[in-house]
């Protein structure tokens, strides 16, 4: 499938008032200082045209000619490209849920709402098509990026023949601007060293604020404006990314109006909200509290989402819920305790998006304030994938846990439930409230073998363009067919070439052919579509829809090792025309439709670089990748160096290790942070005690934090002035993932503590965190023994820190099957409670 069909039909476009860009438009003299013109668009950037001018000897017998500014063609929207994260198709109010979405309902009663739109079930795969009309395999992104592998279809590296709509849109005169979640550089190019031709500024994109990674608290987030670290946060507590974000649109967007009114912007809109951690503000969460929308538990709530949907026609009358699952828990069958704090987490959720939505309301609000509205394409997606199940059976209070395999039972987290939210949490819910919040359909995120995993709610508005307002499209659509749909609406064309690399056809379709009215039951121009997901595939064709049965469960990221990626899977059928919800079974009755569309499905996989198939998860997080630190056992640091991730850090992670450091302390003695990765949610750090009133500063500490969970904490005598070496030594249990050890702290040269762990962490430190050498820059690994505020800058002089890895200890069959969850150590005694910015107890220490 590709662009052409849609541009080169012409008659919606014409019909609709755009402007196709295949001939250019020059307005003004040419040669002139004020003339303008649109480009073919079929190179970009286009070649510098020949001078138009005279040049003789001297300039006053000479006449100055100055090349026309690129504009896009005349009418060209604005674009307002919106989506939030990790909401199910139940989620929002808009589509059948029970959290109001009024942002939403105000796109879709101004334009369509679409029932059938789908995504890739996963994140970074989802961005990746949507920014650039092709599938995510197709663009290296066949997974998330933390467990990219090296092949074409699984590297997460977007091709430079693949261009994205930031780059395209730019080249014709476009200001480009990205805001929010950047799930598209790898991992292993975020540092500071870059390169950063896949940072949003290397996709095309004039302007980026927001995060790197796959999730980021809302409060301490690790947060770029274009491709420096800000810390906007630190010594502002009531500070929230969610608000922060739209703040900054609003500002971009208004002095880019007022600098250049004519200039059309392009906004890519994607807030963290709705993935974990869920971190609404507490007068978000008392508002949605007091609404008391889960009391009855998920059962009840997907019966109401269901009975919603029929009513607003999202659903037909004919469709069937599906069954709840076997594999969770029905709500009536837990106790009290459960279901206290199984409410709280689903509150706080629902605030989040509650909230995530109004933010994006003003966003919007700010395009009419501009007077902009009329002129403004908006396409707004509820979510890159199906809801979340990631925060295991129970839910969490830490959503690394979760990715360290470690289950935190329901008592243990009563310790954080009086705080859930606030930046003293890292939370999910219970992997329950995922299933229903992707009502009616079966299965959640990570799974694109079933509507669960892949359906999402969109709303598409265009006033005076789109004119079956409060309209509902039900033609099958993916992510892929974005990028097709804003180059019709804008008149530009793919480009052949982008900077002199021909490129490969855009495979999604434009949507446009929906907006008319005597369209609205016209059959889908997406006839094919593949899905697949870490191991897990489906095929769409023409209303039949065939697809594996997990053989995982979501809410088990690191269950025991899956069976065989081919042979280990049935294959189910569904007749979606018929049966839109994906109820009934039909593989048994019709299997020679089933093998017709396995064929098809391995074409297409092979079309697009989908093999080789991987049903692995957590193994493959610490796969080898091209870092700066690979092969690396030595490294070296001096001063201060903040903000480097893990993927150009020393990882300490299932090996032995020794961290020296060389320290000058000044006359009164210092304190403050020598070196650390990780914090409040997992991680260590050395330093110099800050003590209390002068007490127990200056004192070599080295804190090893598991997960919030437990903290093992070594520390010495207060240093004098002067030179003096400090030297943790770790030495592994391994191997095997996760294996604790014993450390020792020695001050030059003697032994002062020595300590044993029973478990390290065995897959990642908190993603959202960052090595830091001289100081701590968002939240810290102590709590409240001690406990310091960040940046917790070190007042002496680090002359030298030197890590020495040893090599990791692997045992491949027993890491497989310690990845399994395991319990959770009983947290810490709370040994004093403090409070936190909503005078709650943290209990933390």
């Amino acid at each position: 499938m590709t662009i052409g069909r849609s541009l080169l039909a012409g008659a919606s476009l014409l019909a609709l008032g755009c402007v196709s860009a295949w001939a250019q438009e020059v307005t003004g003299v040419p040669g002139s200082a004020g003339a303008t013109t649109t480009i073919t668009g079929k190179q970009i950037p286009p070649p510098d045209p020949t001078f138009g001018g005279v040049i003789k000897e001297k300039a006053s017998e000479s006449t100055a000619w100055w090349a026309p500014r690129v504009v896009p063609p005349k009418g060209a929207p604005n674009v307002l490209l919106i989506m939030t994260d990790d909401a199910g198709f139940g989620a929002p109010g808009t589509f059948g849920g029970v959290v109001p979405t009024p942002v939403l309902d105000r796109i879709a009663n101004n334009g369509l709402r679409y029932t059938n739109f789908h995504s890739t079930a996963l994140c970074s795969p989802t961005r990746a098509a949507i920014i650039t009309g092709r599938n995510h395999h197709s663009v290296g992104f066949g997974v998330v990026g933390e467990i990219a592998t090296g092949f074409p279809g699984y590297d997460s590296i977007i091709p430079i023949e693949k261009g994205t709509i930031g780059t395209i849109l730019k080249a014709n005169g476009y200001a480009t601007s990205w805001f929010g979640k950047d799930h598209n550089t790898p991992s292993y190019q975020s540092s500071q060293a870059g390169p950063f031709e896949q940072w949003p500024n290397g996709m095309g994109f004039d302007y980026f604020y927001g995060f790197v990674g796959g999730d980021a608290s809302q409060w301490q987030p690790n947060l770029f404006r274009n491709t420096t670290a800000i810390y906007p946060f630190q010594g502002n507590p009531d500070w929230n990314l969610t608000t922060a974000m739209a703040d900054d649109a609003i500002r971009h967007m208004k002095e880019l109006k007022a600098i250049a009114p004519d200039k059309p912007f392009f906004v890519y809109y994607v807030p963290g909200g709705t993935h974990a951690p869920h971190h609404p503000t507490p007068e978000w969460i008392n508002k949605i509290s007091d609404m008391h929308l889960f009391d009855e538990g998920w059962n009840k709530v997907r019966e109401t989402i269901f009975a919603n949907q029929k009513r607003l026609g999202i659903m037909p009358n004919y469709a069937k819920l599906t069954p709840w699952p076997k594999e969770l828990p029905e709500w009536d069958s837990l106790d009290l305790l459960e279901k206290k704090l199984f409410i709280k987490q689903a509150d706080v959720y629902g605030a989040y998006l509650a909230y995530t939505d109004h933010e994006i309301g003003r966003v919007i609000q700010a395009v009419e304030d501009l007077g902009q509205l009329d002129n403004t394409l908006i396409i707004y997606i509820s979510g890159d994938n199906g809801a979340s199940a990631e925060g295991m059976l129970n839910g969490t209070p830490n959503e690394f846990t979760t990715f360290n395999g470690v289950a935190v039972p329901v008592k243990a987290q009563y310790l954080w439930y009086p705080f859930w939210g606030s930046d003293k949490t890292f939370p999910h819910f219970a992997a329950p409230w995922a299933w229903a919040m992707s009502t009616p359909f079966k299965w959640v995120k990570q799974v694109p073998s079933h509507f669960g995993g892949t359906a999402q709610g969109m709303a598409i508005s265009w006033p005076g363009h789109i004119r079956d307002v409060g309209g509902i499209r039900r033609q099958f659509h993916h992510v892929i067919d974005i990028v097709p749909t804003i180059l019709e609406a804008t008149g530009i064309p793919q480009p052949e070439t982008i900077n002199g690399i021909r490129q490969n056809p855009i495979e999604g379709v434009s949507m446009m052919y929906t907006w008319d009215k005597a369209n609205a039951n016209a059959p889908t121009q997406h006839t094919t579509q593949y899905f697949e997901m870490l191991g897990n595939r489906a095929i769409y064709s023409d209303g039949w829809v065939a697809a594996t049965t997990p053989v995982t469960l979501p809410w088990e990221l690191s269950s025991a090792p899956p069976p065989d990626v081919i042979t280990g899977y049935k294959w189910e059928l569904y007749n979606v025309k018929e049966d839109p919800t994906q109820f009934e079974d039909l593989a048994a009755k019709t299997p020679d439709k089933v093998k017709e569309l396995q064929a098809l499905f391995d074409s297409e996989a092979k079309k697009y670089s989908v093999f080789p198939l991987d049903n692995s998860t957590l193994a493959r997080w610490n796969t080898p990748r091209p870092s700066l630190t690979a092969g690396r056992t030595v490294f070296t640091y001096s001063g201060e160096l903040t903000g480097v991730p893990a993927s150009a850090a020393p990882s300490i992670l299932n090996k032995s290790y020794t961290i020296t450091a060389e320290v000058e302390i000044p006359r009164g003695g210092a304190e403050g942070m020598i070196v650390t990765e990780g914090g409040r949610f997992g991680g260590y750090g050395l330093f110099l005690s800050k003590g209390v009133a002068g007490i127990r500063s200056g004192k070599p500490v080295f804190i090893y934090n598991l997960l919030n969970l437990k903290r093992t904490i070594w520390s010495g005598p207060e240093l004098g002035a002067g030179k003096h070496t400090i030297a943790f030594d770790f030495k592994s249990d391994g191997p095997g993932l996760g294996k604790g050890g014993t450390g020792v702290l020695v001050v030059d040269g003697k032994e002062v503590a020595r300590k044993s762990m029973e478990h390290t962490l065995p897959i990642t430190f908190p993603e959202d965190e960052t090595f830091d050498v001289g100081l701590d820059t968002r939240t810290g690994v102590a709590m409240l023994e001690y406990r310091y505020d960040p940046p917790f800058n070190f007042t002496g002089k680090i002359d030298k820190l030197t890590f020495k890895l040893e090599p990791e200890l692997k045992d491949p069959a027993q890491a497989k099957a310690e990845l399994g969850p395991t319990p959770a150590p009983e947290p810490d005694p709370i040994e004093e409670l403090k409070p936190n910015r909503t005078g709650a107890n943290t209990g933390e220490r």
